[in-house]
């Protein structure tokens, strides 16, 4: 019973202010509308813009709504998914698009173009594309399917063709659920397990690391999820959000042969990634696996290839010193519009 008396109370609250706050702007509507208002939908807009702007603006209040919505309704607001036991997905992985397959198609051809770009360079390059994770949590989606993961793993079989690079399939024993509920990323389970992956790819090819490099565990911090930001669910009260979640803080000890920092030789190795490169400690479990250092030149919100083509368009003369670059991208990037620079590296490219 309490729920929809919480509801009912809000709905009521908010018809008081629209009455005491907003019947002047209403009383104006009705007194300069005109017959034509009437038929072209001009009344309604006009309706609508007097009781949005007489409604009372509060975090709380708006917290309290977007809450219930949650609760009650299941609804996590149009660009987040809710699926079972507070588990939030991003609908970028569960929407369908027109040019989804037009997409993929230009980032097929553009893998071929950096393949090259970067065997050129004299780099070994080595790929890591991340799996959805409402693939990897479909259980948890609440009776939606992961379809259009299921049409991006058709990009596999471009990957298993690709020549000049090494290609590390996550999807292998992945250590599920291994991504955090409310947010897009992989939690620090995952994040090790992708570490240890692709460090065996990279000795594979340049052999063991010869670098002293310690984990140090930090004390465990609380951690607020993107999906619960975008959301609005950091505004609920507590008893209508999903409970937060926790990490532990990861830092790196490099202990340098040589002494002075200053004398130390720069990195071999490149790690080019999205936003999963910059979270929960992946890149800090990456140099501890490799037993290597790594120079990190990720994005967050670098989809497919933005930190990969800024590398190229940047440091290109640098790369002939590099012996391996790591590109990670998220499997959902593949269906995403292509960026400028994307657009330019095509152009200039064949």
């Amino acid at each position: 019973m309490i729920r929809p008396l919480l509801v009912l109370a809000v709905i009521f609250s908010g018809l008081a202010a629209v009455l005491t706050r907003g019947h002047g702007a209403l009383g104006e509507v009705l007194r300069t509308t005109t017959v034509n208002d009437l038929t072209d939908g001009h009344f309604a807009q006009h309706v609508d813009k007097a009781i949005f702007n007489a409604v009372p603006r509060s975090t709380t209040l708006d917290g309290i709504i977007t809450g219930l919505e949650y609760r009650v309704l299941g609804d996590a607001g149009p660009q987040v998914h809710a699926g079972c036991g507070d588990w939030l997905f991003t609908m970028e992985e569960l929407r369908a698009e027109r040019h989804d397959r037009d997409n993929m198609a230009l980032r097929a051809e553009l893998l071929r173009r950096l393949t090259r770009a970067i065997r050129r360079a004299g780099s070994r390059l080595i790929i890591v594309p991340v799996p959805d994770k409402a693939e990897q949590v479909e259980d948890k989606l609440c009776g939606v399917a992961a379809v259009q993961s299921e049409l991006r793993n058709q990009f596999w079989k471009e990957l298993d063709h690709v020549e000049g690079a090494v290609v590390v399939d996550l999807r292998n024993d992945w250590p599920r659920p291994g991504y955090w509920k409310t947010d897009t990323h992989w939690d620090q389970t995952g994040a090790r397990f992708a570490a240890r992956q692709i460090a065996q790819a990279v000795a594979h090819v340049l052999g063991p690391g010869q670098d002293a490099v310690k984990l140090v565990d930090g004390p465990l911090r609380q951690r607020t999820g993107d999906l619960a930001r975008l959301s609005g669910l950091t505004d609920a009260p507590r008893s209508l959000a999903p409970e937060s979640e926790q990490e532990r803080e990861v830092k790196l000890d490099i202990s340098r042969s040589g002494g002075l920092l200053d004398d130390a030789p720069e990195p071999q190795i490149i790690l080019a990634g999205s936003s999963f490169s910059l979270n929960s400690g992946f890149f800090e479990y990456l140099q501890a696996s490799l037993s290597r250092e790594v120079a990190q030149v990720s994005q967050p919100g670098g989809g497919f290839a933005g930190a990969l083509l800024g590398t190229l368009d940047k440091r290109a003369v640098s790369l002939e010193k590099i012996k391996a670059v790591i590109w990670e991208w998220p499997m959902r990037s593949l269906v995403s519009p292509p960026s400028e620079a994307e657009k330019n590296f095509m152009r200039q490219t064949r």
